[in-house]
């Protein structure tokens, strides 16, 4: 198995030569008369919940416009979509039946499914639970338009979640009417078909509809140890639904989501076994059956515009219900949940002081039942019980201007209450009901100073992460209710950085932070029960680091964006002489991503750098996954237009190294199972078609419109 550790020095020489990735507007600059001028586009900032322009926010935001690249994105893994953003590391099961592992500035490293640490919001429906879980099996990567990631103190504006806030918004519909399909087949019987439809209207500011869906079949890389084959392969059907309409002095949005998914387990690995060229699934989780089923609704409409005189006005409202089948090692999990929210805000203008305030409710109940697990089958109950969370907020920030300063100032409270009643009690079990609420003040300061040609800004603030219900109620004592010695991370976090452009066409940020905590939660697993996760706190733990990014549009033709983050995140004090000072397991210390997109004529290509440092995958520091570094490349046509209709084929290679790596680790596995493998190199080859209803060939010579089924 070879592995490559790449110096430090070289990737921030790196850095300053190749300049690469998402970033706010730079300064006009003067262009001589006879020169093409070229600028980045400029980025608005809408995840504070108030448009502004990105140069301006004293916080740590990174932006990107997917429809940038002049091919079509992947359909199966946010990871091939969320390229070289600052501060974001995202692991890469090739796993369906536990997702993505998401971190930011180390946060979210303890997800052993899900996204932890970190909130999320698909076009104005909140992802994350009042727990603070976050799925995002939802999240159709090919109908994604734009992203936003803000870390560190301005996500206190967000209440229960310490990593940041990520903002993700799909597709608007256009004027006119546009069909789009997409089909692609690879390797590892890779097969993605997306299809969308748009509808919006004669002219800008008509009411607009999207229809959308996306269907995946994986077979999966890890060999079956049992019986041959392959065991790790999913099918997922995405729905998607938006629209979008004027109502008053605002705009109405309304969007939906359904999502089916069945997805087996493949398990980790020890590192006597990586080398394994099959791949071998864990064989323990092929004979439990181990897999996650899924079927999920979700629904939400929000109103945001003037409301009365100077006053504006946001109305949201949102539903989910979600069905779970999760047999893991030792259980079979079933979980019907249901969930919802709504959030009032309003916002105006005092002098020179802009200001909103107001009060969001969430809801969310999970009827909880855990089987033995008989080889995949239900076997007899271990635990019955319905857990409820409701999650209360009052927030209220401000903005203004000193002189050439600009401050923000933010305060929210939360309080969460979980309650437990549980419905398995007999003589020998008691009955382990129980509530306990979780409340916290978290407010947070910015102040963003230009000087010369580029800006100065800092900010700080504190804030409050509870434990999920899931850690809550797997207790290693084998009772019900929750786990009455897990407490909530609380903890401060600041951040000092800089931001500037070269000209029109570069614009870069360097972000140094630091956080402090208390009782962060880290998983671990018992020896009686290998491959269920439990959790505990640490005491005090400390996670500071850089951020460094650059965005370039070199000319028409070439673009390029990179982000190198480097994190320090270590126990402090808690655990003990033997792990005190040691990294938190599960974050790579440091990462850098590069993506490079260009297009001529008739061509476009893309080309992805990824290095990733040792990730530590125990508190005892003994253990550590290998440094990697990967390349993927893609090479199509720029869409070609036939009359109403046009098409676009392309090929992509994944790996192209065909580099051994670790694409995500288990942390704290019991019996050394740290590691999930990547796969080797593959190939895959697609074709986009788009079809304009009533566009004449005429009009056809002014070149087709981007693909909405990218």
């Amino acid at each position: 198995m070879t592995h490559l550790r790449a110096p430090h020095g070289a990737l921030l020489l790196s850095l300053v030569l190749a300049p690469l990735a998402g970033l706010p507007e730079p300064t006009s600059a003067q262009e001589p008369e006879d020169s093409v001028v070229v600028q980045i586009p400029p980025l608005t900032v809408e995840v504070l919940r108030w448009p502004l322009a990105g140069a301006r926010t004293p916080f740590a935001v990174a932006g990107l416009e997917i429809d940038e690249s002049p091919l079509p994105t992947n359909g199966a893994f946010l990871a091939d979509v969320l390229r070289a953003l600052p501060g974001l590391e995202i692991q890469n099961r090739h796993n369906f039946a536990v997702g993505e592992r998401l971190s930011v500035r180390g946060f979210g490293a303890r997800a052993q499914f899900g996204v932890r640490g970190l909130r999320a919001i698909l076009d104005g429906i909140p992802a994350t639970l009042p727990d603070g879980q976050t799925t995002l099996d939802h999240v159709d990567p090919a109908a994604l338009a734009r992203v936003e990631l803000l870390r560190g103190p301005g996500s206190a504006w967000y209440g229960n979640g310490a990593g940041g806030v990520l903002l993700l918004e799909t597709r608007a519909p256009e004027p006119g009417r546009r069909i789009d399909a997409r089909v692609l087949v690879g390797e590892l019987g890779r097969r993605e078909l997306t299809a969308r439809a748009s509808d919006g209207g004669s002219r800008a500011g008509d009411p607009g509809t999207t229809l959308g869906v996306t269907r995946i079949d994986w077979d999966g890389f890890r060999s079956n140890p049992v019986d041959g084959g392959t065991y790790g392969g999913a099918e997922r059907t995405v729905l998607t639904a938006t629209h979008r309409r004027t109502l008053g002095d605002g705009e109405l949005r309304i969007s939906a989501v359904g999502l089916d998914l069945d997805a087996e387990n493949p398990g980790s690995l020890p590192l006597d076994s990586i080398d394994d060229p099959d791949r071998s699934a864990w064989g323990f989780n092929v004979r439990q059956r181990t897999g996650k089923t899924v079927r999920q609704g979700q629904v939400g409409a929000s109103w945001r515009g003037a409301f009365t005189g100077s006053l504006g006005a946001e109305v949201a409202v949102w539903g989910v219900a979600r069905e779970l089948r999760n047999p893991i090692p030792g259980t079979v999990v079933e979980v019907d949940r249901t969930g919802g929210g709504a959030r009032l805000g309003v916002d105006g203008r005092m002098g020179s002081a802009a200001w909103a305030a107001g009060v969001e409710v969430e809801l969310q109940s999970d009827d909880r039942r855990n089987f033995d697990n008989d080889d995949g089958r239900n076997g007899p109950l271990e635990l019955d019980q319905t857990e409820r969370v409701r999650g209360v907020a009052l927030f209220a920030r401000t903005g203004t201007s000193l002189g050439p300063a600009d401050l923000q100032a933010a305060i929210r409270w939360d309080a969460v209450r979980f309650k437990a009643d549980d419905r398995f009690v007999s003589p020998s079990n008691p009955d382990d009901s129980g509530a306990r609420t979780l409340d916290a003040l978290s407010p947070s300061l910015g102040v963003r100073l230009p000087v010369g040609s580029f800006d100065i800004f800092a900010s700080v603030g504190s804030f409050l992460e509870t434990p999920t219900t899931t850690e809550l109620v797997n207790r290693p004592d084998g009772g019900g209710g929750f786990n009455p010695d897990l407490e909530p991370t609380r903890g401060w976090t600041g951040e000092l950085g800089v931001r500037g452009s070269a000209g029109n066409r570069i614009g870069w940020e360097l972000v140094a932070f630091n956080t402090e905590l208390r009782d962060e939660l880290v998983p671990f697993e018992v020896p009686s029960d290998p491959g269920r996760s439990y959790f505990r706190n640490v005491g005090e733990s400390r996670h500071r680091g850089i951020e460094a990014a650059v965005r370039a549009v070199l000319s028409d033709e070439l673009s390029l964006r990179s982000a190198y983050t480097r994190v320090d995140a270590r126990f402090q004090d808690g655990l003990g002489p033997d792990v005190d000072g040691n990294r938190i397991p599960g974050r790579s210390p440091a990462r850098f991503e590069t993506r490079a997109d260009w297009s001529r004529s008739a061509f476009a290509a893309s080309l992805d750098l990824t290095w990733s440092d040792a990730v530590p995958v125990d508190d005892e520091g003994t253990t550590e996954a290998p440094s990697w570094f990967r390349v993927d490349a893609r090479l199509g046509l720029t869409p070609v237009a036939l009359s109403s209709a046009s098409f676009a084929p392309w090929v992509e290679v994944g790996n192209i190294t065909d580099a051994d790596y670790i694409g995500s680790v288990t942390v704290n596995a019991f019996g050394g199972r740290y590691f999930e493998p990547a796969p080797g190199r593959t190939l895959s080859v697609g074709v986009s078609i788009g079809l304009e209803p009533g566009r004449s060939l005429n009009d056809s010579r002014q070149g087709p419109r981007r693909s909405g089924a990218r």
